[in-house]
C-alpha cells in the first residue's frame, strides 16, 4: 500500500500540480516506507553477520570503506532489533 501510494505521489510530482493534500500523503507514505526499508536493511545486516558474512561483502553492498561498514554493523549488533526490524522478520 505504501509503495503504491509513494509511486502515485511520484507520478503526481512528475506531472506537476499535485494538491497540498496529495503532497502531504506522499510525505506520510514516504516516511512509512523509509522506516520499513531501514528495518529490512538492518534485519539483513544482522542476519548477514549471524551467518558469518564478511565485512568485505558488506562493504560491497553499502559502498563504504571497510571501517565504516564495520562500525555500522557493530553498532547495529549492540542494539536490540528495532520495531521495524522485527516487522521485517516476523511480519505485522
Amino acid at each position: 500500500m505504501r509503495l503504491g501510494a509513494v509511486l502515485h505521489g511520484l507520478a503526481q510530482l512528475c506531472a506537476g500540480g499535485a494538491s497540498t493534500d496529495a503532497l502531504a500523503t506522499t510525505v506520510l507514505m514516504s516516511n512509512g516506507l523509509i522506516n520499513r526499508l531501514e528495518g529490512i536493511r538492518d534485519a539483513a545486516v544482522r542476519q548477514h553477520a549471524a551467518q558469518g558474512g564478511s565485512y568485505g561483502a558488506l562493504v560491497t553492498s553499502i559502498s563504504v570503506i571497510r571501517a565504516t561498514a564495520q562500525s555500522r554493523r557493530d553498532t547495529l549488533l549492540k542494539k536490540d532489533p528495532s520495531e521495524m526490524e522485527r516487522w521485517a522478520t516476523e511480519g505485522d
